[in-house]
């Protein structure tokens, strides 16, 4: 049987597909990265996104999507969170039982919550208003989900990551939204050493992807 072939369809920003890219990385997988303008958000570089968007290969109309080919049969699929857990699974980033399945599942549950949170005080804000909001926002409501996620690193202490003994979707969850909402991790110890070893772990990648304004 053939092997998949992979096509991420998103804009030319990390955002809501960047931990799909992550997973790719990760598990050194070739996958086509199609890259979309965004230019109400000031992305000129891409490709348009209307041919896409009225092409009727968007369940929701929206992007990201993944297509996933194998012999002669495509399928699309859509929600970012449905693409990473996929992902997660073909790559066996999704823990080695379901206890470990469901301690990553709360992991990234919470860093979604993390994420709208950062989205609806800070984001969402007037420019103008952003720096404050962003520094209220990281005083207030960010120590209380990482209090969180140091309690969990502190139930696996000899691993330098969150579940299990190897590096998991769930740390690449923590790391991209840690990034997005400019997450300082120094009063959580444990949680920066995860951080730290999904940077030296992804360096190439990192080091290598394309700038982003979000």
């Amino acid at each position: 049987m053939s092997e998949a072939t992979y096509k991420l369809h998103y804009f030319n920003v990390r955002a809501r597909a960047e931990v799909a890219r992550l997973l790719f990385a990760l598990a050194n997988k070739q996958y086509e990265d199609v890259r979309y303008a965004l230019p109400r958000f000031g992305v000129t570089e891409g490709k348009d996104f209307t041919p896409l968007k009225e092409s009727g290969i968007l369940p929701f109309g929206q992007v990201p999507v993944l297509e996933v080919t194998k012999g002669d049969k495509t399928q699309v699929i859509s929600q970012s969170h449905a693409i990473e857990r996929f992902l997660a699974r073909e790559f066996g980033l999704y823990g080695s039982s379901n206890l470990e399945a469901a301690r990553i599942d709360e992991i990234n549950e919470g860093a979604v919550d993390l994420w709208n949170s950062y989205a609806q005080q800070v984001f969402m804000k007037p420019q103008e208003e952003q720096p404050e909001a962003l520094k209220k926002f990281l005083a207030e409501t960010f120590p209380k989900f990482a209090a969180v996620y140091e309690k969990f690193k502190n139930e696996n202490p000899e691993s330098h990551f969150f579940v299990g003994k190897s590096i998991t979707y769930a740390d690449l969850m923590v790391f991209h939204v840690g990034q997005g909402i400019k997450a300082e991790w120094k009063d959580f110890p444990n949680v920066h050493k995860v951080t730290e070893a999904v940077a030296k772990t992804l360096e190439k990648y990192l080091s290598n992807r394309p700038p982003s304004n979000f």
